[in-house]
């Protein structure tokens, strides 16, 4: 394992112990997520940049995109959810 990851990992440990600590109601997932906002991966913000701008590019061009009603609907389909009441 390189240094790198080694220390990355160290610190995850202690995050996740002042966590623990400070007592509350927060599931492992919550401590990840908090985690992984706090730390983006390497590239991430460039690549959540660049796309933000593709999308402002495509709408400048006229695209509209997609209605959300579409998207809610192959999405609830996909994954089980009911429809909105």
């Amino acid at each position: 394992m390189n240094t790198q990851m080694v220390n990355e990992l160290r610190n995850f440990h202690e995050f996740v112990g002042e966590k623990v600590n400070t007592g509350g109601a927060i599931s492992p997932e919550d401590i990840l997520d908090e985690w992984r906002s706090l730390h983006p991966a390497d590239g991430a913000l460039e690549e959540e940049v660049a796309a933000i701008q593709e999308a402002l590019d495509d709408m400048a061009a006229g695209d509209a995109g997609r209605p959300f009603a579409d998207s809610d609907r192959e999405f609830r389909a996909r994954h089980n959810v009911p429809p909105k009441a």
